[in-house]
C-alpha cells in the first residue's frame, strides 16, 4: 500500500514530468500539485493520530502488501504469503501465525481486495477471530479515489487494533 508521504512524491515527479513537456502550464500544475501534496499530508496526518493510541499494533494479513504502511505508523505486520498473494503457505507457516494471533490477541485477519480471501478465511476460523478488507491500491479502488479507500483502510485498521 503506499503511504501518502509516498504519493506526495509522486505527485511532485508528476507536476515536474508534465512542467518539461507543457511549461505554459506549469502553474496550473503546481496549484493541483500543491493541493493535492496538502490532501496527502491531512491524510498522513489522520493516520498518525488514528493509529497512536491502540490496544494492538499487530496486523496479520494474507500477504505481505502493507510493509511501507506498518514501519510508518507503527505497526507490527505477520503475513501468510510473502509479496505474492499466488505463493503456496505451508501448514507450518498457518501454524506459525495461528499461535502469532493468540500470544499476541490480534481479532482480525485482514485479507486484500482484488485478492482471493479463503487463507485468510482459514485462519480466521482456525483462530476464532473476524476478517476485514485491507486495500492495497494495487489497481484503483471499486469506489472513490485513492483519499477514500485510503481512510477506509484507516477505519478498518482502528477497529481491529481497538484505538481510541
Amino acid at each position: 500500500s503506499d503511504l501518502p508521504t509516498r504519493m506526495a512524491d509522486i505527485t511532485r515527479s508528476v507536476q515536474q514530468a508534465l512542467t518539461t513537456l507543457d511549461p505554459e502550464h506549469d502553474s496550473e500544475f503546481e496549484e493541483n500539485a500543491g493541493h493535492l501534496v496538502e490532501q496527502l499530508e491531512v491524510l498522513d496526518e489522520e493516520f498518525e493520530q488514528g493509529l497512536s493510541s491502540c490496544a494492538r499494533r499487530d496486523i496479520v494479513t494474507s500477504h505481505a502488501a502493507f510493509e511501507y504502511l506498518a514501519d510508518r505508523y507503527g505497526l507490527q505486520q505477520y503475513a501468510v504469503s510473502g509479496l505474492d498473494p499466488e505463493s503456496e503457505t505451508s501448514p507450518r507457516r498457518l501454524q506459525q501465525l495461528a499461535e502469532i494471533v493468540e500470544e499476541r490477541g490480534v481479532t482480525t485477519v485482514f485479507f486484500e481486495t482484488l485478492v482471493p480471501k479463503e487463507l485468510a478465511e482459514t485462519l480466521a476460523r482456525e483462530t476464532g477471530t473476524a476478517t476485514a478488507a485491507l486495500d492495497p491500491l494495487e489497481s484503483p479502488p471499486a469506489e472513490g479515489d485513492y483519499l477514500s479507500a485510503m481512510r477506509a483502510n484507516l477505519g478498518e485498521l482502528r477497529l481491529a487494533l481497538d484505538c481510541d
